[in-house]
């Protein structure tokens, strides 16, 4: 199913010029969607008594989601325009 998915993706991009970087900006909003959905749920875990080290790990995740979200899909769009 893996094999299928990015064979759809790599023919996308083969046909579509722009395909790229529409990808890239999806990209980067969809984890900039799931690390904020990650700081929000450290949020409720901190005010509701969770232990210190599970909403350290929520920070740490949305961080790190972040970063590749923006890294990702920087990559991208600078493939595009080249």
């Amino acid at each position: 199913m893996k094999l299928i998915i990015r064979l759809i993706i790599v023919a996308l991009a083969a046909v579509f010029p722009k395909f790229k970087f529409a990808y890239g900006v999806f990209l980067i909003i969809a984890m900039t969607l799931v690390s904020a959905f990650c700081f929000f749920a450290a949020y409720v875990d901190h005010i509701n008594g969770q232990p210190a080290w599970i909403v350290r790990n929520e920070i740490l995740f949305g961080i790190g989601a972040s970063a590749i979200g923006w890294g990702l899909g920087l990559a991208l769009m600078r493939q595009d325009k080249s």
